[in-house]
């Protein structure tokens, strides 16, 4: 499937903040999550703080908030707003992370051990759970246009800054669709715990496309860098 940019009637424009949600604890303990509902680890909540006080100090503010009602999720923004203030956040499923069906939960060894295709694919195969009961890559991305059309709807004037709190992966296929035209299937983009993208959004020729204005890991919000993990990471489902 090739996601179609989006037909534009409105000469105005909007910014998304995207945040990724802070370590929760199946990020500590290296498993896979997906719909896996999982809360923040101690480390999360120190992170969530960190992303206010980033958010604080560089003026950034939003009109409207939304997150995933998944608790690793759900738990970033009321923390965020404990330094920035800003209205409450709305939930909404369509930012749920990308279901991984059978593999939600398990370690990366344990996936290895019990799914050894998951393990084997290529780098074009990523994305697509369905082999093991999760999301396929199409379903994915219509849940992407159609959180898109959820955007839309809330800044109908094309004015205003959102703040949307997701997953890394459902996060990352956001971001793609947004400044990507045609959407690729493949794309490298670091979306760690706690990483911040701002995406301004606007009509260029009669359709409507982003563009990145930052994208900052926790590291250059002043947290220390992380140590390398041994192991690989589940996958992009979490």
């Amino acid at each position: 499937m090739i996601s179609k940019p989006t037909r534009v009637n409105r000469d105005s424009s909007f910014d998304l903040l995207i945040v990724r949600h802070g370590e929760s604890e199946a990020n500590a303990e290296g498993r896979m999550q997906g719909r896996f509902d999982s809360p923040l680890s101690d480390k999360g909540r120190e992170q969530a703080r960190r992303i206010g006080r980033w958010l604080h100090a560089h003026g950034l503010g939003w009109d409207f908030a939304v997150t995933s009602p998944l608790a690793r999720a759900g738990e970033t923004p009321p923390i965020i707003a404990e330094t920035c203030g800003g209205p409450p956040p709305v939930s909404e499923p369509l930012l749920c992370e990308i279901a991984a069906g059978a593999l939600e939960g398990r370690p990366w060894t344990d996936i290895v051990r019990a799914f050894p295709s998951y393990a084997a694919r290529g780098i074009t195969e990523l994305g697509d759970f369905a082999e093991y009961g999760g999301e396929s890559y199409d379903e994915v991305q219509a849940r992407v246009s159609a959180f898109l059309d959820f955007v839309a709807a809330r800044v109908a004037d094309g004015h205003g800054r959102l703040l949307v709190v997701g997953h890394g992966g459902f996060n990352f296929h956001l971001v793609k669709r947004l400044i990507c035209v045609p959407v690729p299937r493949v794309c490298i983009l670091r979306m760690e715990n706690g990483a911040v993208t701002a995406i301004h959004v606007e009509e260029r020729r009669g359709t409507e496309l982003g563009e990145v204005v930052f994208h900052v890991p926790l590291e250059l919000m002043g947290a220390p860098p992380e140590a390398p993990s041994e192991v690989p990471p589940p996958g992009s489902a979490g």
